[in-house]
């Protein structure tokens, strides 16, 4: 999967958020926020091809995590990316 083009995360009143850019009419009924953590991994990620796999990868090299915790996270992660589509696969 991947990230799709045209998002790009901003800090608006001390949050993350990911914003659509180049477009006029924004939905704004859904906003998605993120941690240090999610806004890591976005970039590192940005702009590759990645999977469940990566990511967990990325979080063991990261964090004093099990590789269990870390694959669980992953995925969890993932599937919000997937909710909010914001990732083609």
């Amino acid at each position: 999967m991947r990230i799709k083009e045209g998002y790009k995360i901003r800090n608006i009143a001390g949050e993350h958020v990911i914003v659509s850019i180049g477009t006029l009419n924004v939905n704004l009924t859904q906003v998605t926020s993120l941690n240090a953590t999610s806004v890591w991994l976005w970039e590192q990620l940005a702009g590759t091809e990645f999977d469940a796999e990566r990511v967990t990868d990325l979080l063991t090299e990261r964090y004093d995590v099990d590789r269990q915790t870390a694959r669980t996270d992953a995925e969890a992660w993932l599937e919000l990316l997937r909710k909010a589509e914001l990732v083609r696969e």
